[in-house]
């Protein structure tokens, strides 16, 4: 869970964290457009890399508590922290990636860091139906989790609001990992997880005006359970069935809410 304090931004922080968002969604989607067989994981991340560094900002994961790699990219049975390799996509996978951006500029005597993190599941040309089920559903559930970010409501709301439909098409919804507040040093309370069992032991929070959530359900074909694998950070499903990630960025505000990341309209969208 994260370890940092909830951060609360100010209204003239918001347009900072809006382009930290805007940016982070940029270059996810251009890193999908790529996505097609023959492609390398490495080839993604060098592209984003550059493409973040090429703007002025900085690529938030490389080197986040010793991640080697700019973009989280997680293959299939892989659920997420998949680090990059030379494994090229083939016909029919699927590829979830995860990125972030920090942008950093002077306030109030230092430099305070602006994240945007957001993730997608992109299919490799044809994937199964049910792939395409599971792909389409959790975006379902990012959704209807970004629904219930409303200042008043709290974070279990969220939680059974994506819990909801992950158990209406009866995907295994994993629990060891889930969306987090957003600060300067990226991961902040309160945790977001993806069930509401989890309340029956850990406090609730209030949904708060100025809270920046990163809402992020993680969603399996078969059970909910996880491995790790030997390098230290990749999350593969215990039965080596399908898994999907999906994630934005919602900055909570007095008249309402923004996803931050959203720059390509994703609400809807279904795997074809």
């Amino acid at each position: 869970m994260p370890a940092n304090p909830v951060c609360i931004f100010e209204p003239g922080q918001y347009d900072m964290i809006r382009e930290a968002g805007r940016l982070a969604g940029e270059v996810l989607h251009l890193c999908g457009d790529m996505v097609k067989p023959g492609v390398t994981p490495l080839e993604l991340d060098e592209f984003a890399e550059q493409w973040i560094r090429d703007q002025g900002h900085i690529p938030t994961f490389k080197g986040y508590m010793g991640f080697p790699n700019t973009l989280c990219i997680s293959v299939n049975e892989n659920i997420v922290h998949g680090i990059p390799n030379e494994r090229a996509f083939k016909e029919g996978d699927i590829i979830s990636i995860d990125v972030g951006v920090s942008v950093t500029e002077p306030f109030k005597g230092s430099n305070f860091v602006y994240v945007g993190d957001n993730a997608f599941t992109f299919p490799v040309g044809e994937v199964s139906p049910k792939v395409k089920k599971l792909l389409t559903t959790t975006n379902e559930g990012l959704w209807a989790g970004v629904d219930a970010c409303k200042a008043g409501n709290t974070i279990c709301d969220i939680s059974k609001a994506i819990e909801a439909v992950c158990k209406g098409m009866r995907f295994g919804n994993v629990k060891d990992f889930g969306g987090h507040g957003v600060g300067p040093n990226y991961h902040c309370e309160p945790f977001i997880p993806n069930y509401a069992d989890f309340f029956k032991h850990y406090a609730d929070y209030d949904i708060q005006v100025g809270m920046v959530l990163a809402i992020e359900p993680m969603f399996n074909i078969g059970v909910s359970d996880i491995s790790k694998h030997k390098d230290g950070w990749t999350i593969t499903t215990a039965d080596r069935k399908p898994s999907a990630h999906f994630e934005h960025e919602v900055l909570i505000k007095e008249d309402g809410i923004e996803v931050i990341t959203d720059v390509r309209n994703t609400r809807g969208w279904q795997a074809k």
